[in-house]
């Protein structure tokens, strides 16, 4: 019964997603991509994350982590109302320009990284499920395959054709998680009653070790940066609106799996967390879980990868100063992206992109600061200026001690 229920659940919430109400509002899209990269496959891969470090305190790692990343987030909306203007004055504000333009360096190497990570997960986890094992040369055709289709889109159809690949594999990633969701609370209702408790068969580790990885498990919730590359056809207001609520609901998405999933978590094998391991477990709910798990899964590599070529493809635009078209940006972006796949580690060199990302934000909040000259009354300058430092001080930390999570 709770079967059919799920999938019943899910084939609603699909609809509404695919309702003319939703396909045709522009908020929502300008939501849809930085949400697209946010969520990726953290909803999955977070709960066991947390739980492998700091077990029953996982509920209070992710409302620590959702939060910082918010407080990141604000520093990017600051920076698109008040630095943008001045970042288009270039010979006026050097300094400015030129933080930024290191920034945007970091990010370029950290999107097209992203981009050729996430979609080799995605042919990997498809690859597996149909039965060929360790067929590297399959896996980096497949990816290449994916990455062509999206370069071609956003070269034809540009923002709008990618965003409308956005919508659509998000709508059915949505549409599963809320049916997940609801399964794990029924699951987790019927635990309570039958009065266990929760044990994980975790790694003994120090103090120190667990403030690095939790650094690093930060950068599993980034994302919301896309926004700032939406300017060919959103206007300030609106991309700061959009990225703000990306980020709520991603963050009420990441806290609710992370509490909902953990006396699922407790039945994984913690020390060699795999997403396919986590969508079998989930077969423990309702056995139509683990199969449309396995669709959600790819839609969440495919939305993640797309997002991130969005991004990149616009900054590749901005950094030229239009120079390179934005749908040629896509195209630039593309072939570094298969360049990756077939010459490089993306295991080994995912770990410098997740750097690159905290970065990239440690060098907007420079930018925020010199920004934040111009524009604020001695006051107010000094609020912002010590948040933006604060942020700072923690995102070097993550720079330099981190131990990338993805």
């Amino acid at each position: 019964m709770l079967n059919i229920i799920l999938v019943f659940v899910a084939a609603v919430v699909l609809v509404f997603m695919f309702h003319p109400r939703v396909t045709k509002n522009n908020t929502w899209h300008a939501t849809l991509t930085p949400l697209s990269s946010i969520i990726g496959s953290g909803f999955l891969i977070l709960p066991p994350l947390l739980v492998s470090v700091v077990g029953v305190y996982s509920p209070f790692a992710v409302v620590g982590i959702v939060l910082f990343a918010y407080a990141i987030g604000s520093v990017i909306r600051f920076n698109i109302i008040h630095a943008e203007p001045l970042l288009h004055e270039r010979k006026a504000y050097p300094s400015i320009y030129k933080v930024d333009l290191v920034a945007n360096a970091a990010l370029s190497f950290a999107y097209v990284t992203a981009v050729a990570f996430y979609l080799s997960l995605l042919s990997s986890f498809l690859l597996t499920f149909l039965g060929y094992e360790n067929a590297h040369t399959l896996e980096r055709t497949l990816t290449t395959v994916v990455i062509v289709f999206i370069a071609s889109t956003g070269v034809l159809r540009g923002l709008g054709g990618l965003e409308k690949l956005e919508a659509y594999s998000m709508s059915l990633q949505l549409s599963i998680v809320a049916a997940l969701l609801l399964g794990v609370f029924v699951y987790d209702y019927n635990f309570m009653q039958s009065e266990q408790t929760l044990s994980f068969d975790i790694q003994d580790r120090d103090l120190l070790e667990k403030v690095f990885i939790l650094a690093g498990i930060l950068l599993v919730v980034q994302g919301f940066e896309t926004s700032r590359f939406l300017g060919e056809k959103y206007h300030a207001e609106v991309r700061v609106r959009t990225m703000r609520q990306a980020q709520l609901i991603g963050g009420v998405l990441f806290v609710v799996s992370v509490i909902a999933l953990m006396p699922i978590v407790q039945h994984l094998n913690l020390e060699h967390i795999q997403v396919a391991e986590i969508v079998a477990a989930t077969g423990l709910v309702a056995t139509t879980l683990p199969l449309m798990l396995i669709v959600a899964a790819i839609m969440s590599q495919f939305s993640a990868a797309v997002a991130d070529t969005v991004g990149a493809g616009s900054l590749a635009s901005e950094t030229s100063r239009g120079k390179l078209k934005t749908n040629m940006g896509y195209l630039v972006v593309s072939i570094f992206a298969i360049a990756l796949v077939w010459t490089a580690d993306l295991l080994q060199i995912i770990s410098y992109a997740s750097r690159a990302f905290a970065l990239y934000y440690l060098l907007q909040c420079f930018v925020a600061i010199m920004a934040n000259r111009h524009h604020h009354k001695h006051k107010v300058r000094h609020l912002h200026n010590a948040h933006f430092v604060s942020v700072a001080g923690i995102l070097a930390f993550v720079v330099v001690f981190a131990i990338p999570a993805e």
